[in-house]
């Protein structure tokens, strides 16, 4: 128990027990429940990476679907990673996807969107995952949560993430500009609950309303709620927010106040666990490690170092899975992490993804913003 409350301490900057699945306990969605045989996956990849001397994967975000029912203000899908002119994956060429990246060391599978749960033959999706070596979490806006939770449970969901950027449903739905779609995600995030599984409210701040305390009501609404986890993105320079130059580089005073915030809640057992994405991206943590543990899957079968840098890196239909990840993590920048910040906050990075055709493929200039879900 020492190590591991010292190994989630650095890692999550909280050490609690957040809920247990099957008897197993979880710390994060962001990683397998402990002694669970995805967690043995996880550290068995951890022991052949020294042994091979190669990154390997930890975590995929997979966008199953290019459509939602939502226009979110600061979304990166849309505007980004969106191509009208591909097809979305079958569901023949997205069970291959899954199982590649099973076979490359995955211990933690997030499907997303889009809006995923617009996609009607998700279960079987879910079901394709091989849960001895992976977990499966969703994230949702929560419109249809309500109706489709149950049968994603029966498919084999561990944890579900419900999207709420202001803890009112004014601000939020104007946010999200969907009218009703707070009460609905509350209302999804209750049932979730009561099927048991791990749930979570995931929410986006930008520096105006960290200043005007919307991280403190998120996180109270999770306490509220009975959430087990709270994950708050900082707002980047990319999609729908590609123009806001006041997010790019490395000096966000705004994004240190996050992570100086979240201290008391994490040491106070009342409260879910509190992660701060910028305190992982940080020396304190694991930093950026976007195409170093993690990558990212466009529902077109596109490969992306991460959600957040929609430069394509090859294509899973293409060409073998495992060999794009190879590629990718034999070069810089990603074959290490990056501390201090994100990647894509650096304006030097973000340079190098406009004209690195080699690494991007055809689609580098046209996909050169990067790119949030």
């Amino acid at each position: 128990m020492d190590h591991l409350e010292i190994l989630y301490k650095i890692y999550l900057n909280h050490n609690k027990i957040i809920h247990y699945r099957h008897g197993y306990p979880v710390y994060s969605m962001f990683t397998p429940p402990v002694f669970s045989k995805p967690s043995a996956n996880f550290m068995a990849r951890l022991i052949y990476r020294n042994i091979q001397n190669k990154n390997l994967p930890n975590m995929m975000t997979y966008a199953v679907n290019d459509v939602c029912d939502a226009t979110c203000e600061h979304c990166s899908f849309f505007e980004a990673v969106e191509d009208k002119s591909k097809t979305v994956l079958s569901l023949e060429h997205a069970k291959k996807l899954v199982c590649d990246a099973q076979e490359l060391g995955v211990s933690v599978i997030n499907f997303t969107g889009g809006e995923p749960l617009l996609r009607k033959d998700l279960p079987e999706l879910i079901k394709s995952v091989d849960k001895n070596l992976s977990t499966a979490v969703l994230f949702t806006n929560g419109s249809l949560l309500r109706k489709r939770a149950k049968e994603l449970k029966l498919a084999g969901l561990d944890g579900v993430f419900i999207s709420i950027d202001y803890a009112n449903a004014t601000d939020h739905d104007r946010f999200r500009k969907k009218e009703g779609l707070f009460d609905k995600a509350i209302e999804g995030i209750k049932y979730a609950k009561t099927l048991g599984l791990t749930t979570g409210i995931s929410g986006t701040l930008t520096p105006e309303s960290l200043k005007h305390g919307e991280m403190e009501r998120i996180i109270e609404l999770g306490k509220e709620t009975g959430v087990h986890e709270v994950i708050l993105f900082d707002a980047l320079p990319s999609g729908r927010y590609k123009n806001r130059l006041d997010l790019q580089g490395d000096d966000q005073d705004w994004v240190e106040q996050m992570i100086a915030k979240s201290k008391r809640y994490n040491a106070d057992p009342s409260y879910p666990g509190v992660l701060v994405v910028p305190y992982m991206l940080s020396h304190r943590s694991v930093g950026c490690s976007c195409g170093t543990s993690y990558f990212y899957a466009s529902p077109y079968g596109d490969i992306m170092s991460c959600d957040f840098n929609s430069a394509i890196q090859g294509n899973m239909i293409e060409r073998p899975l495992y060999k794009i990840w190879d590629e990718m993590t034999s070069s810089s920048p990603y074959n290490q992490a990056k501390w201090g910040g994100c990647k894509v906050r650096d304006p030097a990075f973000r340079e190098s993804q406009k004209g690195d055709e080699s690494a991007c493929g055809n689609n580098c200039v046209k996909k050169m913003e990067p790119s949030h879900v």
